[in-house]
């Protein structure tokens, strides 16, 4: 029996931590490789807005804090990663995850996830070069790409960085789908990009098999 109509999923941290353990062993192990060297192994999931906790671990470790205008953005979030810290904290109560089904709502989670390890490899990986061309780039990307970077209100140097988290994301999801390839919405250029920065690749793995080419 389903829940009853208007009933709320409610999730544990400890369920949503597995969540975030899965899309993370969910990613090639070359990539979880790269991302523990740059610093984004490590995650942390709280029942809490981002603001505080963020301000308080950064505090704790003699690594700054948040202005009030930064703790006030950073509540929105549903994931953050600290670069000083090498952490990747969650909030597991997001309102964009309120009163989503559980496959919804594990969805919604690993896709944050896959999106928070795009944007860390992208911030260090990405060259002086790829940043200036964030607003060029953004223009070849999908349009419902486009828009949600736009509307987000990100600047326009970080472009490009939303723009490799976002495809990567997507990217993840594709693999586990058993698709393989360039997708046919995704412009070459940004692929060739994402390729580059998040050391994607095509290559199979033992444990999953070959999928056949399903673009």
């Amino acid at each position: 029996m389903g829940r009853p109509r208007g009933s709320r999923h409610i999730t544990t941290q400890e369920h949503a931590t597995q969540l975030v353990d899965q899309a993370w062993e969910a990613l090639p192990a070359p990539h979880r490789e790269l991302l523990t060297e740059v610093g984004a192994s490590q995650r942390l999931v709280v029942e809490q807005p981002l603001g505080t906790i963020v301000d308080k671990l950064l505090r704790s470790a003699d690594a700054g804090g948040l202005t009030v205008d930064a703790q006030a953005k950073t509540d929105t979030a549903i994931a953050v990663w600290l670069q000083r810290l090498r952490l990747v904290v969650f909030n597991l109560r997001n309102q964009a995850l309120v009163g989503l089904s559980p496959d919804a709502y594990a969805q919604a989670l690993s896709q944050t996830a896959w999106h928070e390890w795009g944007h860390a490899l992208s911030i260090v990986r990405c060259t002086p070069d790829d940043v200036r061309d964030g607003p060029r780039l953004l223009e070849l990307a999908p349009t419902s790409v486009d828009n949600a970077i736009r509307c987000a209100g990100y600047r326009r140097d970080e472009y490009t960085y939303e723009l490799v988290a976002n495809v990567y994301a997507a990217l993840v999801e594709r693999r586990l789908e058993r698709l393989r390839g360039r997708p046919k919405w995704l412009n070459q250029e940004i692929y060739d990009l994402v390729v580059r920065v998040t050391g994607w690749t095509e290559r199979c793995e033992p444990s999953t098999g070959c999928p056949q080419d399903r673009p």
